[in-house]
């Protein structure tokens, strides 16, 4: 019976003149240990990529960390400056635990098991800030919506308030007791005297409709305009009148022109102010930037 052996290998190295023959096993030793080597610096390379990658992820974090607290601190200035406009809008302020913007359920927060300067933890954490950041200026804009609207409901009331001078002029007699300059007695007078050149336009100072045109022994020829809002006005001595009853005005429409007709010792306009149906003095609806 014929014994079976089993295959070996034989490695043969030449060395000029010399040959060098080795049998399988040193071979299957030798291919271990490069196998065992490649293993060792497969695993160390892992690791060094590892802690690289780990160390990018860190420096990430930390800029992110930096330019999240840059935002926040511009987002105080926005804030700031957001409740002074609602200040000088006249809007109240908004509460402090408002300005919390608070969620419902339970806040995000790290894994007690990670470290807090793991990038788990500083990940986590830096989220969380973002996400109230975030809501902060949401608050914030609809807060600015609020003011923006406002202003333009208080624009578009102040359009229908007589509150820019209707000529320019000098004023030469104002809202008050004075003495007649016909009568010589102690009388009141409703509105303000604007002298001025004869002809010279006369402006609507609001938005309105002509209610009244015509003429008056005492007022010559005169205006009404009624503002729609409890607000009417009237212009007297004119020269011309050059708007028809019903007619619309803007605030600065010019309606007629100065003159001296009616009671009146020189060319000038006698202006008047009503507020729900009581003469009151002109001067305390028109604006100090809009001086005679």
């Amino acid at each position: 019976m014929i014994k079976r052996r089993m295959p070996t290998g034989l490695l043969v190295l030449h060395f000029g003149d010399r040959t060098v023959r080795i049998s399988g096993l040193p071979i299957a030793v030798l291919l271990g240990t490069l196998v065992m080597i490649t293993g060792v610096m497969y695993a160390g390379a892992r690791s060094w990529i590892a802690e690289y990658r780990h160390g990018s992820l860190h420096e990430e974090i930390r800029i992110l960390e930096q330019s999240s607290q840059s935002n926040k601190t511009r987002l105080d200035t926005l804030i700031a400056s957001e409740e002074a406009a609602r200040l000088i809008a006249g809007l109240p302020s908004i509460h402090p635990d408002i300005r919390q913007v608070g969620v419902g359920g339970p806040a995000p927060s790290p894994d007690p098991g990670f470290a807090p300067d793991s990038p788990y933890y500083r990940a986590t954490r830096l989220y969380a800030e973002m996400e109230t950041s975030r809501r902060r200026s949401s608050l914030s804009l609809r807060s600015m919506e609020d003011i923006e609207q406002h202003i333009r409901e208080v624009d578009d009331r102040w359009q229908f308030v007589p509150s820019i001078t209707p000529v320019t002029g000098v004023i030469t007699s104002r809202y008050g007791l004075r003495t007649d300059p016909f009568t010589g007695l102690y009388t009141m007078h409703h509105g303000i005297d604007i002298a001025a050149a004869p002809g010279t336009p006369v402006k609507s100072p609001a938005g309105g409709v002509v209610a009244k045109t015509g003429v008056d022994p005492r007022y010559g020829l005169y205006i009404d305009v009624d503002h729609l809002n409890g607000y009417k006005t009237r212009f007297g001595h004119l020269s011309a009148i050059l708007v028809n009853k019903g007619a619309e005005l803007k605030r600065g429409d010019i309606i007629g022109r100065v003159g001296m007709t009616g009671r009146s010792t020189g060319n000038h306009l006698h202006y008047e102010v009503q507020k729900d149906r009581r003469r009151v003095n002109p001067m305390q609806y028109i604006r100090s930037e809009n001086g005679c």
